[in-house]
């Protein structure tokens, strides 16, 4: 999970790097992108343990 979220921040750092804008867009919506898909995987992995 933390992989996930690491790489989602860092790729919407680098992103607003490129392309500057006043409220850092790419890094917010990159985060919060990465944390949904984190808890998505997250929440697949119980599932599927749990089924065993």
């Amino acid at each position: 999970m933390i992989a996930v979220i690491a790489m989602g921040c860092y790729g919407g750092v680098k992103l607003d790097e490129k392309f500057p804008n006043k409220y850092s867009v790419f890094t917010i919506v990159c985060s919060l992108l990465s944390v949904g898909i984190a808890t998505y995987i997250a929440i697949r992995q119980v599932g599927n343990d749990s089924k065993k």
